[in-house]
């Protein structure tokens, strides 16, 4: 019973939405998570999707690279680490602000690096917020809803 009455108020929901040709309120966010530990890729993905972001993740900074040049792809928002072997999360946050298609792409740093200065590094390379891991989902979102004004998740 609980699942009809479930389906009936989605379904509810999506013919109001559509009725009152507010469409704003279909809108899927996309996000692109770069880190290079598994362990982190999968809880990141698992907090955005249980928010409803469609989600992709890539384990380094050349594929992020990759990814964010290839003009197919356009996400809302990027978490990105720091520390990571190879093009470091801070090069390519450098990259994303120097490159004109993506120059203002939201990114959250997610890092362990948690000094002051750390920070300050971090925000003063371009990013719009900076997250010192370990977080716990709800700190995460917050900082997800900073980043996209009017939208709420979780």
């Amino acid at each position: 019973m609980q699942c009809v009455f479930a389906l009936y108020c989605s379904l509810t929901f999506l013919f109001y939405t559509v009725k009152n040709n507010n469409m704003n309120d279909l809108k899927v966010y996309s996000a692109l998570i770069v880190d290079d530990d598994e362990v982190n890729l999968e809880i990141l993905a698992d907090y955005l999707e249980a928010a409803g972001l469609s989600v992709m993740t890539v384990p380094d900074g050349e594929s992020a690279l990759e990814v964010l040049e290839n003009v197919d792809y356009n996400f809302d928002v990027v978490f990105l680490d720091w520390m990571m072997p190879g093009i470091s999360g801070l090069e390519v946050l450098q990259k994303v602000r120097a490159t004109d298609r993506i120059k203002d792409l939201a990114v959250i740093m997610q890092t362990a690096k948690a000094s002051d200065r750390e920070r300050r590094e971090g925000l003063e390379a371009g990013a719009d917020f900076y997250l010192s891991k370990p977080f716990d989902e709800g700190t995460f979102l917050a900082a997800l809803e900073t980043i996209i004004p009017g939208a709420t998740f979780g």
